[in-house]
């Protein structure tokens, strides 16, 4: 078996957004999975509620400007 360089952490959030929405390729996901079981899942984890925040966030904003320009 070859070994694989480790995903960057761009990698590593391109993966959970593509997981997100259901499109994760076979490639990444094994890629992902050797990650996991050589480093454990702390990183995606972090990572997984960084990016559930910043979208929290950023929806939060788009209502606040919907409603500033209803109103």
């Amino acid at each position: 078996m070859t070994s694989k360089k480790d995903p960057n952490i761009f990698q590593i959030a391109f993966s959970l957004l593509a997981s997100f929405f259901g499109v994760q390729s076979q490639e990444n996901m094994d890629r992902d999975e050797a990650y996991i079981e050589k480093n454990g899942i702390k990183v995606y984890v972090i990572m997984g509620f960084f990016l559930v925040f910043c979208l929290l966030i950023t929806l939060f904003g788009i209502v606040q400007v919907i409603l500033h320009f209803v109103q």
